[in-house]
């Protein structure tokens, strides 16, 4: 059986990456066998929503499984999922189902104390809620907005060639005096935001190196003009 009270750090206290997934998928495995998880893979449904659930934990809020409060568990689904996850407000009952599915194995084969506040919870206010998470763009991270924005303009997001064409249209329609370097210099970019077709983001020197040779550039034309 699944130790779920294994740790994931090393030798000198420090989370380790390579625990933290084999964690993961250890326990994703288990739930995916369990009678918990049968009817939504009956259904068709891929079970996956839990394992994002505690890849955001561990990156994100740090500490041990065993040890995820209430408040840990609210912010990662009502707080980064929408901030991160690119998925339409539609799947709101989706995410809530697995994860009521996976919280009463944990609860049922582990009996994890923590789990009953969380389950506690889990009910048809936690879908709507979730579901106007989802939907209010003002909670998008900036690669999902771009994601986002992609879909509604009828791109298929999910191919390198969708995400070229619609990265072009975007910064097509900036202003002539914008660019994508200059949107980027004014966002930190989360590199967990990005899916894995998307380049990565600038870095904090490039971008510092781009806006040096900008100024330089702008006194340079403003010399040529006197």
């Amino acid at each position: 059986m699944f130790d779920i009270h294994q740790s994931v750090r090393n030798r000198h206290g420090e989370q380790d990456e390579r625990l933290v997934y084999k964690y993961i998928d250890g326990l994703m495995k288990a739930f995916a066998e369990s009678p918990e998880a049968r009817p939504l893979i009956e259904q068709g449904e891929n079970v996956g929503f839990a394992g994002m659930m505690m890849e955001y934990y561990f990156n994100h809020i740090g500490g041990d499984f065993d040890t995820m409060t209430l408040p840990d568990f609210n912010e990662v689904v009502f707080d980064l999922f929408p901030r991160k996850v690119s998925t339409p407000p539609e799947s709101a009952p989706a995410i809530i189902a697995e994860l009521k599915a996976f919280w009463s194995f944990v609860y049922r084969q582990y009996g994890l104390k923590s789990a009953e506040p969380i389950l506690a919870t889990l009910t048809d206010k936690a879908v709507a809620d979730l579901r106007d998470d989802l939907a209010d763009p003002s909670n998008y991270g900036m690669a999902k907005s771009l994601v986002m924005g992609g879909r509604q303009a009828g791109y298929d997001m999910t191919t390198q060639e969708g995400i070229d064409a619609y990265v072009r249209e975007y910064n097509a329609s900036l202003p002539l005096a914008a660019s994508a370097e200059d949107f980027a210099d004014e966002e930190e970019w989360d590199e967990e935001e990005l899916p894995p077709s998307l380049p990565a983001p600038p870095t904090r020197q490039q971008r510092e190196k781009k806006r040096k040779d900008r100024k330089r550039q702008r006194q340079a034309r403003k010399r040529n003009r006197k």
